[in-house]
């Protein structure tokens, strides 16, 4: 189940959904939520002043609590420049991301310059971890220009939000 809403006072819960298409990905609503995968069950997606939706946070979180540990399969950035791939990714290295065809609650944390969340790892595992004490109904934020992004990335896109 998800968590969602459309805004922090009016929260439901909805049933996991057939997967979207990557079209659907492009242009949702609310109503699209239905089908994020859980990894994320501190959070609640809501829209955000930031951008779009975001991920707020269920409850007060203190810093240091982990709230997920990032999967998929590990993809060359060649293939993804190549295919022009639209899936949910994070940067492993400036020659590899770490890929997953689905979209899950990650996909929903906004960047900031003074986040309250970090990606660190344990072991080969990247793993979501609150930064500083987050506040019930708080949007969740990642410093995105922390990732290993290739400079392809951050010369074709990447400069025009970080």
């Amino acid at each position: 189940m998800v968590t969602v809403g459309s805004h922090p006072g009016d929260r439901r819960r909805e049933h996991r959904a057939n997967h979207s298409s990557r079209s659907k990905w492009q242009t949702f609503s609310l109503d699209d939520l239905s089908t994020v995968i859980d990894n994320i069950e501190a959070g609640y997606i809501s829209r955000s002043k930031i951008h779009g939706f975001g991920l707020f946070a269920e409850s007060d979180l203190p810093a240091g609590k982990q709230l997920c540990t990032l999967d998929g399969q590990v993809v060359p950035w060649a293939l993804h420049q190549s295919e022009q791939l639209t899936s949910e990714w994070n940067a492993l290295s400036g020659s590899q991301f770490l890929v997953r065809p689905y979209r899950t609650k990650y996909f929903y944390i906004n960047h900031s310059r003074q986040p309250n969340l970090v990606i660190k790892h344990r072991g080969d595992a990247p793993i979501v971890v609150v930064a500083r004490s987050i506040a019930k109904d708080e949007e969740m934020t990642l410093d995105y220009r922390e990732e290993p992004l290739s400079d392809d990335y951050i010369a074709a896109h990447g400069h025009t939000y970080l």
